[in-house]
């Protein structure tokens, strides 16, 4: 008896040393929640939602024609260099991006989820701004009061995430460029995790008062961010935009 106690002793002790198959990596595919940096867009595209704008309708192009900023002149722009004191793009006297252009800015790419049973929190890294994407089953209301964020609702359709936004006011401007659009646009966004680190946006900006076909964006990717380093406390750093501070 000794001698087979032993012997399969000995036996397990061999399949212990044995290489171990390490267990599968897996991810929970709505896990969104953490700190997300916008990964920079490739050599030679514009920061725009991609670089095949509809035509405008005759309204859009009338407001379009009033934008005047450092980027005009490129390619989805069609006016000549203008001077610094001419610009007219709302941030540059500190209002609110707006959106989806706070969503592309490269400067400060640095957004956060946080969810919760009712709703998802976007924070954004620029001017410390949230928007509240609600998941109660809520419809977007046509009586909603006009927001620079707009008023959004949320669900999940299988894996992708997915936020409708309305109620927008139209003095943001959609990108840099200056493209416009009207109180009529519709913002779609559709986020799917393709692996644990890698959230995948693809967005539609639809507003018929503007453009004669939906606007489509690239595929943009974000990547997730133990914490931001930019920030003393690893948090979004306190990105504001102060007028008496930042135009002296």
């Amino acid at each position: 008896m000794r001698s087979i106690s032993v012997g399969l002793m000995l036996g397990l002790a061999a399949l212990l040393a044995l290489p171990q198959e390490a267990p599968a990596q897996t991810f929970n595919p709505r896990d969104i929640s953490g700190y997300w940096d916008l990964v920079a867009k490739p050599a030679g595209s514009l920061n725009a939602l991609s670089n095949n704008r509809p035509p405008m309708t005759p309204w859009g192009t009338e407001q379009f024609n009033k934008t005047r900023s450092q980027y005009s002149g490129a390619a989805l722009g069609n006016k000549v260099s203008v001077p610094e004191k001419d610009w007219n793009d709302p941030i540059a006297w500190c209002d609110p991006p707006g959106f989806p252009r706070i969503l592309l800015l490269p400067g400060t790419p640095g957004i956060r989820f946080l969810v919760t049973p009712d709703e998802v929190f976007q924070f954004f890294e620029y001017g410390r701004t949230w928007r509240e994407l609600w998941t109660d089953g809520r419809k977007l209301s046509p009586d909603a009061e006009p927001r620079w964020i707009g008023y959004s609702s949320a669900r999940w359709e299988g894996n992708a995430f997915i936020v409708d936004s309305a109620g927008f006011m139209e003095a943001s401007w959609l990108d840099q460029y200056g493209s416009p659009h009207s109180d009529e646009l519709r913002v779609e966004e559709r986020y799917r995790l393709v692996n644990r680190d890698s959230l995948e946006v693809v967005i539609t900006v639809t507003d018929p008062k503007t453009y004669t076909a939906p606007w489509v964006s690239d595929r943009r990717t974000f990547v997730r961010v133990p914490t931001p380093s930019r920030a003393a406390f690893k948090d979004l750093s306190e990105n504001l935009c102060v007028w008496s501070r930042d135009k002296k």
